[in-house]
């Protein structure tokens, strides 16, 4: 940010800004000096499963995998730390990066887990490896159906998809002293990546006792950052009969909205798409509702004072969205409802967006991360894939998020991304300011902080404090900014080693 040489902070405000190096001599003010570096508005993540990051790193991290052998050597590790009979749960293989160039299956890992119920899911959370114990366990041995994978002698391989695996997350124990530990573990990584205020995302399974953890935290004043909390469909009659919504509209923590799926994931082949997969012909992949069952679902929560936050990445999916959204948005959209990914976005439905002034929350690091999206949507959709500038040009206003811990927090690594993109639709990188714009004025409007979004007197000093000037910076090496400092509500809430609050 330039043009500011200095801010003074005052009872989490922002008392004054100058041009100026320092503002004089203070009597009690304590001196950070940044030595030229950026400052920023907080960074402010759209999209994050906080819980589940902390959740994945006490369990199995399968981030990095290379092939089915380190899968089963960091499974066979945690196994051995657990009691028989105890869920023993994992993410993050990619069966794009193994070298065997398949799908694991139960059979490469019942010989390490018989006696523990074990749930794998990959890297994108919409398909999960099962053990035969596990599939005992939920009662599944004679499911069938696409959530449902089979061999070709109709046996299960283990591998299940979208409802299957939520399932299967309903049976593992979980309690609220555990929620906020991990919940914890999240923001103080959130911190360190220069984050001040986290859409947290409940998990369908686990809403009760992440809500809990929330109340808890907040209450015992233990939490560092700010919270725009989305639920899903299902804990709505929950929140209205324990009358949550007034806990939940006051402070660092605020109910904004209802999370709904309308389909998977391109790594799953689980997206609904308006043609077949160029790499599976035969599969368009899944929606999760009907047309009528997704407008319904999103009538209600509208009519119930919500913000509906939509998850939709095959273009057939984002066209369901924007059909059951469009009925309540009506030409200004007032509610702010937004559609998650947006991923596959062909230019009749961002003009249907932009016309509904229906929002977008993105994440820049699926570019980087799809090396294989040609091989899934063709040379010609593929132009249609994360289409970041369009957005920006076609007047639909987008934020951006990590989607942790799916992809990392760090918003200066997303930024390059959406500067740099990967392999595909070059005509969609962003400029520097655009993809900060993402996690700043457009992430505060998304969310309703509108108030947050400039450095200005009697503002919110939520700061975020580079420990480089971006000035001229060659796109190539945003990725290498680091974080000298994060405030939230003028109070410090992460500083590198040596830095004085």
């Amino acid at each position: 940010m330039t043009g500011i040489g200095s801010v003074l902070v005052n009872d989490g405000k922002i008392a004054s800004v100058s041009e100026g190096s320092w503002q004089g001599r203070l009597d009690g003010v304590k001196r950070l000096d940044a030595n030229g570096a950026s400052l920023f508005p907080g960074f402010i993540d759209t999209h994050c499963h906080p819980f589940e990051y902390g959740w994945l790193k006490r369990n199995v991290d399968l981030r990095g995998t290379g092939n089915i052998t380190g899968l089963r050597l960091r499974l066979f590790a945690r196994v051995q730390r657990s009691t028989p009979g105890d869920w023993v749960v994992g993410m993050g293989w990619d069966q794009e990066s193994f070298s065997e160039g398949r799908m694991p299956n139960r059979s490469d890992i019942d010989d390490l887990s018989g006696k523990n119920p074990v749930v794998l899911a990959r890297v994108c959370g919409h398909i999960a490896l099962l053990n035969t114990a596990a599939i005992k366990a939920l009662g599944l041995e004679r499911m069938r159906g696409p959530e449902f994978e089979t061999d070709t002698e109709g046996n299960l391989t283990g591998i299940v998809r979208e409802g299957a695996l939520e399932q299967a997350y309903d049976r593992i124990p979980r309690t609220t002293e555990v929620c906020a530990a991990d919940l914890l573990t999240a923001e103080a990584e959130a911190a360190r990546c220069g984050v001040t205020t986290l859409h947290a995302i409940l998990s369908s399974s686990g809403y009760r006792e992440e809500l809990e953890a929330l109340l808890g935290l907040r209450a015992s004043k233990s939490l560092l950052l700010r919270y725009r909390v989305y639920i899903p469909t299902a804990a709505i009659r929950y929140v209205e009969e324990k009358r949550l919504r007034s806990k939940l509209s006051v402070g660092s923590v605020r109910l904004n909205g209802v999370k709904i799926y309308a389909d998977g994931s391109l790594g799953a082949r689980t997206a609904a798409l308006r043609l077949p997969y160029d790499d599976d012909p035969g599969n368009s992949g899944m929606l999760r509702h009907t047309d009528e069952e997704l407008a319904n679902l999103v009538e209600g929560a509208d009519s119930a004072g919500y913000q509906v936050i939509i998850h939709a990445i095959g273009d057939r999916a984002v066209e369901q969205a924007v059909e059951a959204l469009s009925r309540v948005a009506g030409a200004r959209n007032l509610k702010r409802h937004r559609i998650e990914h947006a991923s596959l976005l062909p230019r009749d439905l961002l003009g249907r967006m932009a016309r509904h002034c229906i929002r977008a929350a993105v994440q820049p690091l699926f570019i980087t991360s799809d090396g294989w999206a040609a091989k899934r949507l063709g040379e010609e959709r593929v132009q249609n894939l994360y289409p970041l500038k369009s957005m920006f040009d076609g007047a639909v206003t987008s934020s951006g998020g990590s989607d942790s811990p799916i992809e990392q927090m760090s918003p200066m690594v997303a930024a390059w991304a959406a500067m740099v993109r990967g392999d595909f639709a070059p005509q969609e990188r962003l400029s520097l300011d655009e993809a900060l714009m993402l996690y700043t004025s457009n992430a505060n409007s998304n969310g309703f902080d509108d108030t947050q979004s400039d450095l200005m007197e009697g503002g919110t000093a939520n700061l975020t404090l580079l420990d480089s000037d971006l000035e001229a910076m060659h796109p190539a090496m945003v990725r290498k900014v680091g974080v000298a400092a994060t405030f939230v509500d003028g109070k410090l809430a992460y500083s590198w080693a040596g830095l004085e609050a």
